[in-house]
């Protein structure tokens, strides 16, 4: 009753991926299980990251709105309060505590040391935030290739075969090509939402680090009016 409702295409896809899968050769079963374990590490990665990226920007915001309606610069970082996984606050917490331990120096080389502090704060959250990113980039340029390896290696088989029978026909072909077209599937069904998240990512991290650039830049020019006052 089933197949009869759902349309011809969907069926002849669906069994037609059925059968290679059912065909496919040991080379082949073991590429699709890579695939597989690679599709779950990609997947993995594109959550975690995104989940990441989203409560950064979100703390963020809440962040920024509580710095910018505080009375003196430093209120937030005097009261204590704090921000788990927010990026901008990790910046502002450094930087107040590299005006805190230089506060016994000269007033330009205390701006130059927070300089420094606020420079080497950024590049830790950026590297944070690109952590595991490489990972979807990996996925993006082997899984088309695992793919390409198996239909290779299938094809090879498939003629091989037909050499061993010593007659070619659409029924001795048909298993051999069908296992190995399907890692090529596969291995672009693994790669196009790994290209897409890490495109993504790729996006938001990038603007993540503009913010904390501009915003480390922001603090120094602070510092610097409170120097010259």
């Amino acid at each position: 009753m089933l197949p009869d409702l759902l349309p011809a295409p969907f069926l002849a896809t669906t069994f037609g991926l059925g059968y290679a899968l059912s065909v496919a050769t040991i080379a082949g079963k073991i590429i699709l299980v890579l695939l597989f374990v690679v599709s779950i590490v990609s997947w993995t990665v594109i959550f975690t990251k995104y989940r990441q990226v989203h409560l950064a920007e979100k703390q963020g915001s809440s962040f920024l709105k509580a710095l910018r309606s505080s009375e003196h610069f430093v209120e937030i970082f005097r009261s204590g309060r704090k921000w788990r996984d927010c990026p901008l606050f990790e910046l502002y917490s450094a930087g107040c505590g590299g005006i805190q331990r230089a506060s016994g120096v000269d007033d330009r080389v205390r701006v130059s040391l927070l300089e420094g502090v606020l420079e080497r704060a950024v590049a830790e959250q950026v590297v944070r935030l690109e952590s595991q990113v490489s990972i979807l980039g990996t996925a993006v340029s082997a899984a088309p290739f695992l793919g390409l390896l198996g239909t290779v290696w299938g094809v090879m088989d498939a003629f091989a075969g037909v050499a061993l029978v010593g007659s070619a026909n659409i029924g001795s072909l048909a298993p051999g090509i069908a296992s190995a077209l399907v890692t090529t599937v596969v291995g672009l069904a693994v790669a196009i939402p790994s290209m897409v998240g890490y495109n993504i990512l790729v996006a938001q991290i990038r603007r993540l680090t503009m913010e904390m650039e501009n915003f480390a830049s922001e603090f120094l020019d602070i510092a610097r009016k409170e120097t010259n006052a």
